[in-house]
């Protein structure tokens, strides 16, 4: 991986007329206030520090030709379960040509990716890397056409059921009226192909502070793995028996030893049901109003079909599951509707206020609705979220002295809430955060 980003680097610099560089160094940390970090009907909270930094550097030929890489580091720290404490590294090189008549413009790149986990929780551990190119026209003066495409890869160090290829295709189309209106029509096609047809099946749960002891009996697969695996579209949601953790202890080996943990986690068994791809398309539509000197509105919609409705996911995730995380809820999970409303206003002294609201509605294809004990509803269906969530950002560049060191900061705070209704109880939960942002650029 690194050999390919040096010869990279080094191809470009071969080439004679780069004479400019320039350096952009950048420090920040966040730190999180949220009253429910999982996600889930528990609402269990967390502090969670997020300091990151990144170096860049570009280079430049003439006014038409840039070439830039870098590296960005990102680390998240949390107060109480510091055994989840993460971090994800990133490299990436990027080119782009101006044509100065026209204004067209291309751009193209690459980045690597991997994260790193504690030992209990490397099964979220990953290395990934992706190319895109994209091309920006101008169709008439007030007419901008985005084309783009990406090709993009993951691999999971513990599941590789689900290391993937993935293309995407897009395209943007942005109108300007002299009304100070902007309209925005987008489409974006994906495609995942999985490298691998196993998928695992059947979870149970093994309670906490009890746990068999797979080296004495004859347990099956499992180990530390939080989460037994379904596929949607199949209508299997990753429980064979339509119980969260039924069944465990009826069949446990009589010459299995006990072992003690401080918490539970989930033991599953492998059977072959297998799709090679799934697909997605989402459709946008964004209208934004310049309302007053400094005030804008934007009003926004998207849409996501599945023609496929397949999908891989981890389920039965426990009490102690980043429910965020691509393993248990990629955007390939369900199909739905969301819609945004956003207010921006500019302040004196360098600083904007931001209100967001948002609603949406998700419907997770072949993926039952359970209750809490794991039963399936007496109807059958699939599960249904319906959220409604509100953020309020404030930012501001602030200087704490004469000396440039404290000078140009940038501080934002935001305040966020929502409400995740679902008729599976797991994921029907409220939530509210705090964070507080501060950047420094030299």
């Amino acid at each position: 991986m690194r050999r390919s980003l040096f010869a990279l680097l080094a191809l470009v610099l071969s080439f004679t007329g780069y004479s400019y560089g320039q350096k952009d160094l950048r420090f920040g940390t966040n730190m999180l206030a949220d009253d429910n970090i999982y996600r889930n009907y528990a609402r269990k909270g967390d502090l969670i520090f997020m300091p990151y930094a990144s170096l860049g550097y570009g280079l430049s030929s003439g006014d038409f030709n840039n070439f830039s890489f870098g590296y960005e580091g990102d680390f998240f720290l949390f107060r109480k379960l510091s055994h989840r404490d993460f971090s994800v590294h990133q490299l990436g090189a990027d080119y782009n040509h101006l044509w100065p008549e026209s204004k067209n413009l291309l751009a193209l790149g690459g980045k690597v990716e991997a994260r790193f986990n504690p030992a209990d929780y490397k099964y979220y551990n990953y290395t990934s890397g992706g190319l895109y190119l994209n091309y920006k026209t101008y169709l008439r003066e007030n007419v901008v056409l985005l084309a783009g495409y990406n090709l993009n890869g993951k691999n999971f160090s513990e599941f590789s059921e689900f290391n993937y290829v993935e293309n995407i295709f897009a395209i943007q189309t942005s109108i300007f009226f002299s009304t100070k209106t902007t309209l925005r029509l987008s489409a974006n096609y994906y495609h995942k192909n999985y490298t691998t047809g196993i998928s695992s099946l059947d979870s149970l749960y093994v309670p906490s502070l009890i746990i068999p002891d797979t080296e004495q009996g004859e347990a099956g697969q499992g180990g530390m793995g939080q989460g037994g695996m379904g596929q949607g579209g199949f209508g299997n949601g990753g429980v064979g028996s339509g119980l969260r953790w039924q069944g465990y202890w009826q069949n446990r080996p009589q010459s299995q030893q006990l072992l003690e943990l401080s918490e539970g986690h989930y033991w599953y068994r492998i059977r072959e049901d297998e799709f090679p791809s799934t697909d997605q398309l989402k459709l946008g539509i964004t209208v934004a109003q310049n309302l007053a000197e400094g005030t804008g509105l934007m009003v926004s919609y998207a849409g996501r079909i599945n023609p496929s409705s397949h999908n891989r996911f981890l389920a039965n995730l426990g009490e102690s599951v980043l429910n965020n995380e691509e393993l248990f809820d990629d955007h390939y999970s369900y199909i739905g509707h969301e819609g945004t409303v956003q207010l921006k206003q500019m302040l004196p002294a360098q600083s904007t206020l931001t209100l967001l609201f948002t609603a949406r509605q998700r419907n997770f294809s072949g993926r039952p609705a359970m209750d809490l004990e794991g039963y399936y509803l007496p109807g059958g269906e699939s599960r249904l979220d319906k959220a409604f969530l509100f953020e309020a950002e404030f930012a501001k560049r602030i200087s704490l002295g004469s000396y440039p060191l404290l000078n140009d900061f940038d501080f934002t705070v935001q305040f966020g809430a929502g409400k995740n209704s679902s008729n599976d109880e797991y994921y029907n939960y409220r939530n509210t955060y705090f964070l507080f942002s501060m950047e420094k650029a030299f």
